[in-house]
């Protein structure tokens, strides 16, 4: 199974700056496909659309809340087994464990491709149809499959995909040795992930141009471009 591990600041804390995740051991049989540790949120773009066009502007879509400070691409047995291996981080640790599903299909998307350009990480914010699991339409999903697949053969994207409901999530925290397992969302977020890609580019506005071209699923999107530490 397929899961996106999202790392959440820590009270006091800057993103960018986490505890290194703990090697891996065999009990575990959890694979990590990529890592990104983010920059700070005050370094990110957003970029709202609406019916007259899109708008940026400087800041995490998460403003207010404990940001995003990480992502992770793992393969495991099961959701238990990821959940042991979340369980086994050092202490001041907080993991969001979200299953993956994109309905319109990432054909070509390596996430072990090394990257040879700086990396951004573009975030949706969920909306009621994505928390619902609702099919966008054939049309939307070809646009955004094709969009995809030109970015992959661009050398733009090195991974991506979609998240299922937060209410499918399970959330780790580890404090004084020991890991406390909760059903749902981080409780502290202010706004919810829906999907990602991870891009790499020359330049921020490169990521931006490109996440203002987007075929997206959702008719108001709102997507956020972080450079990733590293």
């Amino acid at each position: 199974m397929r899961f996106v591990v999202l790392r959440q600041t820590e009270a006091g804390a800057s993103a960018g700056a986490l505890t290194p995740l703990a090697p891996l051991t065999p009990t575990h049989g959890v694979t990590v496909h990529t890592m990104a540790e983010l920059a700070p949120p005050d370094q990110a773009v957003r970029v709202v659309f609406d019916d007259a066009g899109a708008t940026e502007a400087a800041g995490s879509f998460a403003a207010g809340g404990r940001a995003l400070a990480g992502l992770a691409v793992v393969e495991a047995p099961s959701r238990d087994a990821a959940v042991a291996w979340l369980s086994a981080q050092p202490d001041g640790q907080s993991f969001e464990l979200r299953e993956t599903g994109c309905a319109s299909g990432l054909a070509g998307v390596d996430p072990t491709r090394p990257a040879t350009r700086p990396r951004f990480l573009v975030a949706l914010r969920a909306d009621a149809d994505t928390e619902a699991e609702t099919a966008p339409p054939p049309e939307r999903l070809a646009r955004m499959g094709a969009h995809n697949d030109a970015a992959v053969q661009d050398g733009l994207l090195l991974a991506a995909d979609g998240l299922r409901s937060s209410a499918r999530a399970t959330r780790v925290s580890v404090a004084a040795g020991r890991a406390r397992v909760l059903d749902g969302p981080f409780a502290e977020a202010k706004e919810l992930v829906a999907g990602f890609w991870l891009v790499q580019a020359p330049t921020l506005a490169d990521v931006v141009a490109w996440v203002r071209g987007y075929p997206y699923a959702q008719t108001r999107p709102v997507v956020e471009v972080r450079p990733v530490v590293g």
